[in-house]
């Protein structure tokens, strides 16, 4: 019988505020695997988590207590830059702290031995129920080529998303972006190609916007059926897609604008209707559509203009 392989050496980057009950769980989780370090960045919890985190004693937690909440995606930008000190660290994993990798996680990514070529590696995330997570989906370009969208647009697929077919399969499948809930990072793209994740977008869109950006630069992202993580959240991900708190749709609106314009290439202004299409049905659903139709105004001027500038306290002064 061969020997099992090394065990790659992965720190795990969990970003959280005001969610002490879920991150509980997820510490819990995390640190019973071997991760080599467990990095914590408390965006300014007000809940108790900073008294919890101080309380807890294990000699792989580097906890960082942000003075103000600078979003998942500054979070993210702060724990990817002290994940990659020292050369030693191959790979960093990232999630939030409402999900958890399943208990076999590493294990399974370990086994995966990722060729050089691949610089990232999405788990397959589902909800604590067993269902495919949607918003946590990795993507496909179908706008890779003219014959590929018009492949998408006579099957009336349209989607980006993978499908479930993949997340049934044992083997991993290249795509073209995902999500920051079970990515697998290789470091030294981090300290070079890649770089750090764009704290200005604040939430929604950073993760596909970083992890788009590795596949462009020619490395393979791959999506591994058999590394399950499992993500308990509630922003919507499907239907009628209603963001509450409200404000949270400023940032998936103008976030959704240089995501798309870097996925679509030259069909953006073509897809651009369909994109402020999709908000707009949302309209009736919202308990004050005025201030919706203000937002989306608001947020798609931005995005497209590439105003990132806005301070999150006058974001949610303004929307809420």
């Amino acid at each position: 019988m061969s020997p099992p392989p090394a065990r790659l050496d992965v720190t795990a980057v969990i970003v959280t505020c005001n969610r002490l009950e879920k991150l509980r769980l997820t510490l819990q989780a995390t640190l019973a695997q071997a991760f080599a370090r467990v990095i914590v960045i408390n965006n300014a919890s007000n809940d108790g988590t900073e008294a919890y985190l101080r309380g807890l004693e294990d000699e792989r937690l580097e906890i960082v207590h942000e003075p103000v909440n600078t979003g998942g995606a500054g979070g993210f930008k702060r724990g990817f830059s002290l994940a990659v000190k020292g050369e030693a660290t191959e790979w960093l994993v990232c999630f939030d702290d409402d999900a958890f990798p399943a208990p076999d996680a590493l294990d399974r990514f370990t086994a995966l031995r990722p060729d050089a070529d691949v610089g990232g590696v999405a788990a397959a995330v589902y909800f604590p129920d067993g269902r495919i997570c949607p918003m946590n989906r990795p993507g496909m370009n179908i706008f890779h080529s003219p014959r590929r969208l018009l492949k998408a647009a006579l099957n009336r697929s349209g989607t980006i998303g993978l499908g479930d077919a993949a997340y049934a399969g044992t083997e991993p499948v290249s795509v073209a972006f995902s999500s920051f809930v079970g990515l697998f990072v290789r470091c030294a793209l981090v300290r070079g190609t890649l770089g750090l994740p764009r704290a200005d977008l604040f939430i929604y869109r950073d993760d596909s916007l970083y992890t788009l950006s590795l596949t462009r630069a020619g490395y393979r992202l791959l999506f591994a059926p058999g590394v399950r993580f499992v993500h308990d959240c509630s922003t919507p991900s499907s239907g009628s897609r209603v963001y509450k708190p409200l404000w949270k749709a400023y940032y998936i609106i103008r976030n959704d604008m240089p995501f798309f314009r870097m996925l679509s290439g030259p069909y953006f202004f073509l897809i651009l209707p369909f994109l402020i299409g999709k908000f707009l049905i949302t309209v009736p659903y919202y308990d004050n559509p005025v201030l919706f139709l203000r937002l989306l105004c608001t947020a798609l001027s931005d995005g497209l203009r590439g105003n990132f500038t806005k301070l999150h306290k006058d974001v949610v002064r303004r929307f809420s």
